[in-house]
C-alpha cells in the first residue's frame, strides 16, 4: 500500500488510538515516524502508541524527537497495551503502568519493566481479522508469521533479542499444531514463517510440536530460524523436521572466525556450522546463514577470510 493510501485510510477511520508495531530492523523506523506524524497532524487528539524492538531500546530518542508519540510500549506488549489504552481512555495517569515510556514534565521517562508473559497461549492472534488473501510468501503462497517461542537462552553480546524477550518460553506444542492446521484448513494458509529467534532451544517441547503437527496430516511449508548447534543436536530427529514441513532454516552463524565467535559470546563453532549445513542438505532442507560484519576489530583481511569460509561451507 502506498504511503498516501495508508495514511488516508487511517485518517478516514478517525480512530481514538493508532498502534504502531515495529517488528523489523531499525532501518524501518523512518517510515513509522513519517506515517505517525502525518496522522497526528490530521488527528491531533489521536493517541499515537509505538512498540517493538527498536522503540524499546531507543525510547528516549524517539520521544525527544517525535512529540506526537503519546507512549512507547517497552518489551512484550499484549498485556501492557491493554492497561495503557484503558488508562488513556479513562484519563488516568500513566506512571503506574509497567513497561512503558512517555513524556512527563517535558522529559522522556520510563516506568519499571513489565513482567514477562509466562503463558504465551493466554493471548491469541485474531486471525479472523486478517484478509489472508493479501499476504503471500514462498512463491506467492498464502502465508502467515507465527511463533512457537519467545526469547533465547544464549548470551550473545551483540544481540538485542534476549534483552527484549528475556528468558526463553514456548507455547503448548499440541495447541500450536492444531492452530496451524486450522489456519490451513479454514483460511488456506500454506506457508508458516516462524518469527522465533530460537524455536528449537528446548528439544523436548520442540519434538512434541513436530510430532503433533505431523499427526495433523496437512501439506504445508514451514520456514524459520535456529542455531546450527541445535540442528547438529537434533541429527536423529531431522526427519521429523522434514515430515512436519520444514523447507528452509536461517541459521545465525554470525562469523567464521573462532576468536570472534568467542569475543561475541556466540557459543558456536565452525565445525558445527559446517555439519549443520550438511545435515540439512541430507534431509532436503535449504540452509541460509546470517553473517555479521562491522565488529570493531575486523579488518579487510578478516572479511575476505570469512567470505572464503562461507563459500567453503557450500
Amino acid at each position: 500500500m502506498a504511503l498516501e493510501d495508508l495514511t488516508a485510510t487511517i485518517i478516514a477511520r478517525r480512530p481514538d488510538a493508532v498502534l504502531f508495531g515495529h517488528s523489523g530492523s531499525s532501518s524501518g523506523h523512518p517510515i513509522i515516524a513519517q506515517v505517525s506524524a502525518i496522522v497526528a497532524q490530521a488527528l491531533p487528539d489521536v493517541a499515537i502508541i509505538y512498540g517493538g524492538v527498536h522503540p524499546t531500546y531507543f525510547w528516549r530518542e524517539i520521544l525527544a524527537r517525535e512529540p506526537h508519540v503519546r507512549a512507547i510500549v517497552r518489551g512484550e506488549g499484549e498485556e501492557t497495551i491493554r492497561r495503557l489504552v484503558r488508562a488513556i481512555h479513562l484519563g488516568h495517569a500513566l506512571h503506574d503502568i509497567d513497561g512503558i515510556a512517555y513524556i512527563r514534565d517535558g522529559e522522556p521517562v520510563a516506568t519499571r519493566a513489565a513482567s514477562v508473559i509466562t503463558d504465551l497461549d493466554a493471548y491469541r492472534i485474531g486471525w479472523e481479522l486478517i484478509d489472508h488473501a493479501n499476504y503471500s510468501y514462498w512463491g506467492g503462497k498464502r502465508a502467515v508469521v507465527i511463533q512457537f517461542s519467545r526469547g533465547c537462552p544464549h548470551l550473545c553480546n551483540y544481540c538485542g533479542q534476549r534483552g527484549f524477550w528475556t528468558r526463553w518460553r514456548h507455547r503448548d506444542p499440541v495447541r500450536l499444531a492444531k492452530e496451524i492446521a486450522r489456519l490451513h484448513r479454514e483460511y488456506g494458509v500454506e506457508v508458516f514463517n516462524f518469527a522465533d529467534e530460537n524455536p528449537s532451544a528446548g528439544r523436548k517441547p520442540w519434538r512434541a510440536f513436530l510430532e503433533a503437527l505431523i499427526k495433523e496430516n496437512i501439506s504445508i511449508t514451514l520456514v524459520g530460524s535456529t542455531r546450527a548447534d541445535d540442528i547438529v543436536r537434533d541429527a536423529d530427529i531431522l526427519h521429523l523436521y522434514k515430515r512436519a514441513g520444514f523447507e528452509r532454516f536461517l541459521m545465525g552463524m554470525e562469523n567464521t572466525d573462532e576468536a570472534t565467535l568467542k569475543l561475541i559470546r556466540k557459543g558456536g563453532a565452525i565445525a558445527s556450522d559446517r555439519e549443520a549445513i550438511r545435515l540439512l542438505r541430507q534431509h532436503g532442507i535449504l540452509s541460509m546463514a546470517t553473517w555479521v560484519a562491522g565488529f570493531d576489530d575486523q579488518t579487510d583481511l578478516d572479511l575476505l577470510r570469512g567470505l572464503r569460509q562461507l563459500i567453503s561451507y557450500d
